[in-house]
């Protein structure tokens, strides 16, 4: 039984010199022998089709799922498929409800790989970069060789997961892979186009709401780095804004080795540790810049000094943008207790002291940060 869950995560593929794109399930041979479901043992129920398509001719996979809070359910369809040469997931994909869909696959070392998006009542393109997908922590299949990056010149399957409590209806349309193979930027590569250009005036998580990160003056005093002994390293420093007089904005450079683990902890709020007070907000927003696609961890610690953790949705790359997560889905740290935590008190963002920022992308990476605010 494969377990799927909700997240989102970043790893980049080699490059390749060449974008195409290409039908690589049209969903006119799916059987019991290549296609299954997958449930809990708490009243999750799906079940598969093929269905009419989004265009004349055009077949899709049609899920009929209804799925118990907390549950999970899904597709799995098994296929070989070389995907080394692009760079996303193409289709049109449609809902009764509206939400996310957990898409997975499994690489040529059998390690299986998730993803997330959004569906909505009417048809409409999805685009899943291959950049968005990050290794499974909760099912890792018997036969995997960990220790790899993940290898899409063998895929194996192609798994699909409604994440929406209650009965849903999903649609797939025709699966193309599209676009081209983009390398892991290399540490000195990424810092020129990191520092060459100085986010706007006009940052967009700037405005109104609660500081969470001020670069301004941020010291070793109010900051400091930690990484795994696998070989992933993390360092940064701020540098001061063009754009804008008396303010700075902060670099990364970073190393993640698959498996591994590097950030930073740093204190939230202004220049005392006072912390900020995120209890009227309703979202994380970061501005950042990244030449390629990146994901960010965020962990904060709250008024009870437990921490909670989220991950920030994939950037686009090459430009400065804004990427914002909703407070609610910070969760308790399933991996770590602060030391002077109150177990068992509630989530209390009234008092934010520290918050940490984790790489979740594989690879060698140099991204800025315009300041994190909470809305």
């Amino acid at each position: 039984m494969k377990r799927i869950f909700s997240l989102m995560a970043v790893l980049l593929l080699s490059q390749a010199s060449l974008a195409f794109a290409a039908v690589v399930e049209d969903w006119t041979g799916i059987a019991p022998g290549n296609t299954g479901t997958y449930q809990d043992s708490t009243g999750s129920k799906i079940d598969f089709v093929a269905d009419a398509g989004p265009k004349g001719g055009q077949k899709a996979l049609k899920l009929t799922a209804n799925k118990a809070a907390n549950g999970y359910c899904g597709v799995y369809h098994t296929t070989t498929l070389d995907l080394s040469k692009s760079g996303s997931f193409k289709f049109m994909a449609k809902s009764t409800v509206a939400g996310d869909i957990q898409m997975a696959i499994v690489d040529a070392f059998n390690v299986q790989y998730v993803a997330k998006f959004p569906v909505t009542t009417a048809w409409a393109e999805v685009e899943v970069p291959f950049a968005s997908f990050i290794k499974d922590p909760y099912y890792t299949p018997p036969t995997a060789i960990a220790g790899h990056p993940m290898d899409l010149s063998k895929c194996q399957n192609l798994n699909f997961s409604p994440q929406m409590d209650g009965t849903s209806v999903v649609l797939i349309g025709p699966v193309e892979a599209a676009g081209t193979a983009t390398a892991s930027t290399s540490t000195a590569a990424s810092s020129t186009a990191a520092s060459s250009s100085a986010p706007a005036a006009s940052s967009a998580s700037s405005g109104p709401g609660a500081a969470v990160l001020d670069c301004t003056g941020l010291d070793s005093k109010a900051a400091g780095t930690f990484q795994d002994s696998q070989g992933s390293s993390f360092t940064f420093a701020v540098k001061d804004n063009p754009n804008k007089k008396g303010k700075q904005y902060l670099t990364i450079t970073y190393e993640l080795k698959q498996g591994g683990y590097c950030g930073m902890w740093c204190r939230a709020g202004g220049s005392d540790w006072k912390g900020a007070d995120l209890s009227s907000a309703k979202t994380i927003n970061v501005t950042i810049y990244s030449k390629e696609p990146v994901v960010l961890g965020l962990a904060l610690k709250d008024k009870g000094n437990n921490q909670y953790v989220a991950e920030t949705p994939a950037t686009k790359g090459n430009k400065w943008e804004t990427v914002s997560v909703p407070l609610d889905g910070f969760k308790l740290d399933p991996y770590y207790t602060p030391p002077d935590a109150v177990k068992g008190a509630p989530k209390d963002f009234s008092k934010v002291t520290t918050f940490n920022i984790q790489p979740k992308t594989v690879g060698k990476f140099t991204v800025a940060v315009d300041g994190i605010v909470g809305k």
